[in-house]
């Protein structure tokens, strides 16, 4: 009987989790672009993490800075992901909040 009410809750915990997960979409500032090269490595670090996809790059307000918008499933990965993938190449990031700059 506890076997079944131990796989019971742990099914329920399963889709409970999947339930609350979703998409979300967040603005990345990234800085020290100083090349072609720099723009391409970011953005193979950001698609090396479980299920982001980049929805557009614009150039930022100042020489070397660039804005990636991604969207990723948060039950797979976290914002603190994102930042880590980024920065573990040597690029400076930080999400931006939702007005931008």
């Amino acid at each position: 009987m506890k076997k079944i009410l131990l796989s019971s809750a742990l099914a329920l915990a399963a889709l409970s989790s999947a339930a609350l997960a979703e998409e979300r979409r967040v603005e990345i500032a990234v800085s020290e672009l100083t090349c072609p090269s720099c723009s391409f490595i970011v953005a193979s670090s950001l698609r090396s993490v479980p299920s982001v996809q980049i929805e557009g790059f614009a150039e930022g307000p100042e020489s070397g800075q660039g804005v990636y918008s991604v969207t990723f499933d948060d039950a797979e990965t976290s914002v603190e992901g994102l930042i880590a993938a980024v920065t573990a190449n040597g690029y400076p990031a930080q999400v931006l909040p939702k007005n931008g700059y």
